[in-house]
Parts: structure tokens; sequence; C-alpha cells
């Protein structure tokens, strides 16, 4: 490595590139003020930051400021640090006259020239900063590789990215809300200084807006053809109890609903800090969401009577200030983060589910000669759902479309495993092995591309379970929960797990989470419910579970078996003889034997033979 002065050469830097968000809007709003903010921003916050971590500004390009680092350490608590500062200073500044930075980092040669820098290193830094969200930092791999061991920050993984004019993908890692290594310690037992914790969070670890909902990993950040279509900004929910004690459980509760929902890839949250300064605002809905750039408005209140909470959340459509949906949950205190984190992810999960509903609808609405790869996987996952051998068709042809128009959309290789997977459970398949083999194929590559990708998880579980490798499938069903535990659709995968390897206790209260969170899962959750029910000899609960799934699903061709035994087990011997005789037609060559297969316990398949044989299947 050669050191250099103003002659020339090469050394080995982590180089920042930081961009102020919107500042040609700022300008043209106000230019004299907008310039004298950034004058003091420079002289106040960014040159004794980068100072103070070993650093050295090279230069300063309008808005922009690029700066060289010895050390990646240095370089990463020098963005840290950056955006620490910039949430303190907007904090107190209208929403016209907030700047934010957006940040880059990469490591690498670079060529020095009176003391410029330039290279394939100063470029690569340059667009990942374009990645980068406001009040974001993005870094490459070279330099997470650094610093990963060395700083406890919750780095988050974005997969390969074809980055302009750089000619190979370079994998990038997200920089996500800071709150969560304090939210570990308020858990151990700091109840006494929730509130303070919380306001230091926001001002100290909360990157604004953050983008959770990112470009398909391996496409391009803003890409118009994968863009989601909403944000969301969960206010502060109101504490209604008459207790001013019991604020800080309102402020975690707003806390870990933010943090579940941003778990939604298709959704684009707004951070827990940038709601903070809005705390007790009666804004008209319409302004409040143009302050917080921001589609839907979350807002709650939590009321605690005695040993019960009883929290009510709504969701409103800022640009018109409808209010859409309204839920109240009641639950009994006994631990109260244990409270704070349940109630958490079952308002997330609804939430999530009617703010996906209202993207197909949305999308549903568009004339189909314009559709680009998000609406189109959106009416594909539509008609997989109908749980149907034409719509399964429909959805695979169109899948594949949108894996040809974005071949690095991880989520559209994940929906086409599903749907391959779909045709060979549901028996639509003339080679349901190979389909197997296909889905798994494809959630892998899924994964490749985004290793966080939950659905290409899910697919994984359900596929290894039914190839009998118990192992693999619970393995891949828990790494989907820890991704997101409010998804109902990993709820009810995680169901259909703990099912097949013996756990029906288990089976039972993961599915039944699942059906409270989205009451419109597909037929194959009511299904693996309903078997669960019988196991458990709760015939009638799998009578009222099975009979809305078929008319929910008539075509589905395996329904009705479950419940024509559980109609025998009650006695209910002419349904049970009708119900059969459906599932017959709809499925004429399934026999006794080759039903629930999956077991890994041959007892549980011996019980589940004795019900059905009372419906006289044989």
């Amino acid at each position: 490595m050669t050191e250099t002065g103003s002659g020339g050469g090469r050394r080995l830097a982590t180089i920042l590139f930081a961009d102020v968000a919107g500042y040609s809007r700022l300008m043209r709003a106000d230019e004299e003020r907008t310039f004298g903010d950034l004058r003091a921003l420079l002289a106040e916050l960014v040159v004794p930051a980068v100072e103070r971590f070993h650093g050295r500004i090279v230069k300063t390009l309008g808005d922009g400021v690029l700066a060289e680092f010895g050390s990646a350490v240095e370089a990463v608590r020098c963005a840290v640090e950056l955006q620490r500062g910039m949430a303190e200073r907007n904090a107190g500044q209208p929403a016209d006259r907030r700047q934010s930075f957006r940040i880059g980092l990469h490591l690498g040669d670079v060529i020095v020239s009176d003391q410029d820098v330039f290279g394939d290193t100063v470029n690569v830094a340059s667009r990942l900063q374009a990645l980068a969200e406001p009040g974001a930092i993005v870094l490459s791999a070279s330099v997470h590789e650094q610093v990963r061991d060395k700083l406890s920050l919750p780095f988050r993984d974005l997969g390969a990215r074809p980055l302009k004019n750089i000619d190979r993908p370079v994998r990038a890692y997200a920089l996500d809300d800071g709150a969560a290594p304090l939210r570990a310690g308020r858990r151990r037992g700091l109840a006494a200084g929730i509130a303070a914790a919380l306001l230091l969070i926001a001002a100290g670890g909360a990157f604004f807006l953050l983008h959770r909902a990112e470009a398909p990993s391996g496409g391009t950040a803003a890409s118009p053809s994968t863009q989601p279509a909403f944000s969301v900004a969960v206010l502060l929910f109101t504490n209604q109890s008459g207790d001013a004690e019991q604020d800080y459980f309102a402020e975690g509760l707003t806390e870990d609903v933010t943090r579940s929902l941003g778990r939604f890839r298709p959704l684009t949250v707004i951070a827990y800090g940038a709601v903070l300064p809005y705390r007790g605002k009666q804004l008209p809905p319409m302004e409040m969401g143009r302050a917080l750039n921001a589609r839907f408005l979350v807002g709650g209140s939590v009321c605690r009577i005695g040993d019960r909470v009883r929290v009510t959340v709504q969701l409103t459509d800022a640009a018109n200030g409808t209010q859409l949906w309204a839920e109240q949950y009641d639950d009994r205190l006994t631990d109260i983060f244990e409270v704070q984190d349940r109630v958490a992810r079952r308002v997330a999960g609804t939430l999530a589910t009617n703010l996906q509903q209202i993207a197909l609808q949305q999308s549903l609405r568009k004339p189909t000669a314009n559709l680009d790869a998000y609406d189109l996987l959106l009416r594909a996952r539509a008609q997989a759902n109908e749980g149907t051998r034409a719509g399964n068709r429909m959805a695979r042809e169109a899948l594949q479309r949108v894996a040809r128009m974005e071949p690095t959309y991880a989520d559209a290789q994940a929906e086409l495993a599903d749907a391959t997977l779909q045709r060979a459970v549901y028996g639509w398949s003339e080679f349901a092995d190979e389909d197997v083999d296909t889905a798994i194929e494809l959630a892998s590559k899924a994964l490749e591309i985004d290793r966080d990708c939950v659905l290409a998880h899910s697919v994984l579980a359900r596929s290894y379970t039914i190839r009998q490798r118990y192992d693999l499938g619970l393995a891949e069903s828990e790494r989907a929960l820890q991704i997101n535990p409010s998804d109902a659709d990993v709820l009810a995968t995680r169901a259909a797990v703990l099912l097949w390897t013996g756990d029906v206790a288990g089976s039972i209260a993961s599915g039944e989470l699942a059906m409270r969170l989205n009451g419109n899962l597909g037929p194959e959750a009511a299904f693996n419910l309903g078997i669960a029910y019988l196991l458990s000899r709760r015939f009638g609960d799998a009578v009222k579970l099975l009979e809305a799934a078929r008319i929910r699903f008539p075509a589905y061709p395996t329904l009705d078996f479950p419940l024509a035994g559980a109609y025998a087990e009650l006695g209910r011997d002419a349904e049970a003889a009708e119900a059969l005789e459906q599932g017959k037609r709809k499925n004429p060559y399934l026999d006794l034997a080759g039903f629930g297969t999956r077991f890994q316990d041959p007892a549980l398949k011996r019980r589940l033979d004795q019900t059905l044989r009372k419906a006289g299947f044989n």
C-alpha cells in the first residue's frame, strides 16, 4: 500500500458518501435559507464528526460530502453519528426545513491525486448512497466484513445489487432502526427508565423513513416495476388509563407495532423516531400524512383497567381522511412486556393483511395492458389464492412473466415456488414429485437473491416436510418465524410443519393465530388445522372450520375427508356419507393408505385412519 501526498498513488480506504435528500426541492422553496442551513450543518455536525472519527473530508459536492477513512469501523461510527445528529437537529425544525442524509460506504483501493480521490471505490460508495432511504445508511460487503463483529448494530442484508455504471452486482447491507439493542435492556428490567430510553432511541437511533419494503433484492432501488405502493406511519398510541406512569406501555407498544409491521416486505414503514416530533399534535389526517410522507396512518389508544389492558387500533387513508379499518384487542396483564409483544404481533399481522388487500384491490382496478412486475405479482397471488386448478395455472404463467421481467426479483421466484408446490399438494399435477423438486429449486434461488425472503423459507419448510426431511422443515419454518413472527402465512406454515412432525397442540396454537390474523388464508391452512382438531378430538371445531373452508374453496380436493371424519365422530352419519361422496368425486384416486402419509409418528396416522374409517373411508 502506497501512501501518497499531492503527487498521486494508491491506498486502501473506506469512502463515505453523504447526500442531502430532497435538496433541490428545499432550494426551490427557499434558496437562501436552505443554503444557510446546509452551511450550518456542515460546520456544526459534519466536519466535527469526521474529525472525531479520524477521517478526512475530501470535498463537498453541492449538497453532498465525500470523506475518506483509514478504518472501516471509524467510518461506520461516523455515519451513525451523522444520522443521530441529523435526527436531533430535525426534531426542533419545522417539516419544510428538515434535511436528511443518505449515506453510502465502501472499502477498497483508491487513486489519490492532489488530495482528491478517484476510482471504482468512490463510484460504488456514491451508488450505494443512492440506494439508501433518507436517514439511512447502506454499506458494501467489504465494509460489513470489517465491522460486523466489532459493532453491535442491526445490519440487514439487501442481497447483491446491480449499481449504475458498475459492471458487477455489489452485496449491500442497510443499517436499520438502532432501537433494538436498547429494547433488550428494557426487557431486563429497566421499566423505571422506559420513557427516557424511548426518547433516547428516537433521537439517537431511529434512521428516518426506514424502507423495509425495498425494491426486490438485486434490482434497482426504485424500479418503477417493483416499487411498493404504500407507506405507513404508526402514530403514538395514546394512554387512556388516567395514569401517566402507563405512558411507557403505550410508547413501547407503538415502537413494537412499528417494528413488527416493518417486517412485511410490501410495505414502507416510517421509522418510530420520525413520528416522535408529532407526539400530542392533533393534525388532520391529510396534513399528518403529508408531514410524514405516509399514505396510511395507524392510530390507537391503550387503556389499562385492573389486571387487563384494552388496545384500540384504527387504520386511516391519509389521502382522504377515510377510516378503513378498526379493531379492539383485550388481554390479561401478567408480564406486561410479554403482553406488549403479543398485542403488537396481532396488531401488525392484521394491519399488514388489510394493507396488502388494499394493494391488491387497487392493482385489480388498473388496466391489464399497463401492468408492471409488482402489480402482476399481486394479481398472480390472488389467482393462486382462489384454490382452483385454473387459478393456479394462471398464477404460474403470470409469475413466470414476472420472473422474465425481473430475474433478480426474489419475491417473484418465491411466489412461483409457492404456486408450483400448491399444484403438487392440491393434486393438480401428474408429476407431483417433480413439482416439489422444482419448488425447492425456485425457493433456493430466491434465497440466493435475498436470504431473508420469508416466503422462500416457508416454501422450503413445507417442501422438506413433504419429503419427510423433518429437521430441515422445522429449521426453515423457524427461520421464517424469526424474520416475521406476525405473518399469518408464516404461522400457517409453522402449523403445518408442527402437525406433521407430531406437535399437534403447537400446530393448533400456531394455526389458530394465523386464522385470527388473516381470515382469508387458503384451504391448505384450514385442512391442516382441521386435521389437528380431529387428532385433538375437537370435532365440533373441526366441523365449523371445515364447513366454512369448503364453502370458500369448493374445488379443493381434500377438505371433505376430514370433515366427513368429524361428522362421523359426532354421530352425524348422513352428513359424513355426503361429505365423503363429495371428496371422492373431487379426488377419486385417493385411498386411506395414501392419506396422512406425511406424519412422522405412525401412531398419529393410525388415529386419523380410525376416524376416517368411521365415515366409511377405506
